[in-house]
């Protein structure tokens, strides 16, 4: 079963292949609540949203908290957002309630230290 909204503002609900990611806008900071899992089938509803975000603010927020699973490709889109873009403007990336085992691979891969890209 496939059900998401794409575009526009509000929370996005995808359901590919039994996997599940649920995505809320926050307003104050301004940003997402990732909810769920990211793998290779909820990969393109992330993405969706995170060019939406990139491409209207200058810095955003992400609450990890309820993330049950992420593969390495859902990371890198996230990190990815932080530094310049290109068009040189630079986003600021706040990563809030990071689970350890995200934690862990942020500093094996070395994504830690991307200018721009803060873990709180």
């Amino acid at each position: 079963m496939k059900d998401a909204r794409l575009s526009g503002t509000g929370p996005l609900h995808a359901e590919y292949g039994g996997a599940a990611l649920r995505i809320t806008e926050m307003g104050s900071p301004t940003g997402l609540v990732l909810a769920g899992e990211i793998d290779e089938d909820t990969y393109p509803a992330l993405v969706a949203k995170l060019n939406e975000f990139a491409a209207r603010i200058p810095e955003v927020h992400f609450d990890l908290g309820g993330l049950e699973y992420c593969d390495l490709a859902g990371l890198r889109a996230i990190v990815r957002l932080a530094g310049a873009g290109q068009d040189g403007h630079v986003t600021r990336v706040v990563l809030h309630d990071v689970p350890w085992r995200l934690q862990t691979v942020l500093r094996i891969v070395g994504w830690d230290t991307t200018p721009g890209l803060v873990i709180d």
